[in-house]
């Protein structure tokens, strides 16, 4: 387990208050001593020395919000890199469904009685260069899938919510 650099600098900043505290603390106690043993001359005055820990207090509370700040997003950043590449099982549907009508860049499907309640009906699917289309492992374009044709559609959800079709595979045994 490696110990967070943010902890070893919010401790750091904490020990340069206490020894500046410390430190001031000494110095007011001699400026009193002098000023007690010297009753006649000028003095010079000092702030008290529990203004200077209220301030310095202050100035420790104030870095450590920062620190804590961008501790959090550097953490939450490296956790959101980490598990935006991590897919779960419901990242991926498939369904299966009879096409209805293909377009140029379009595929209006009718989702058969067996796929799960959501994939029933009919859905229109705008379908781009990136989608691989299948027909016993071979590749197909859009315009060889017709009317009647029964395909399976794999669907991907990526982490902003938006699902789009990955994958079309024709299930006939004969083209």
């Amino acid at each position: 387990m490696v110990f967070p650099i943010y902890l070893l600098a919010l401790f750091a900043i904490l020990i340069i208050l206490v020894a500046t505290v410390i430190v001031y603390f000494q110095a007011y106690k001699r400026h009193i001593n002098k000023a007690l043993g010297a009753t006649e001359g000028k003095r010079i005055s000092m702030v008290p020395p529990n203004r200077v820990a209220i301030v310095m207090t202050i100035i420790v509370l104030l870095i450590s919000i920062l620190i804590s700040y961008f501790a959090g997003y550097i953490n939450a950043y490296k956790d959101y890199e980490k598990e935006a590449w991590v897919m779960s099982h419901s990242d991926i549907q498939t369904f299966y469904a009879e096409v209805k009508e293909v377009g140029e860049n379009s595929i209006l499907v009718d989702g058969i009685s067996l796929n799960d309640e959501n994939y029933r009906g009919e859905f229109q699917y705008d379908v781009w260069g990136e989608v691989s289309i299948y027909w016993q492992d071979a590749v197909i374009q859009l315009s060889d899938l017709s009317e009647g044709d029964l395909i399976s559609i794999t669907l991907l959800t990526d982490r902003t919510g938006i699902t789009n079709i990955f994958k079309i595979q024709l299930l006939a045994d004969k083209k």
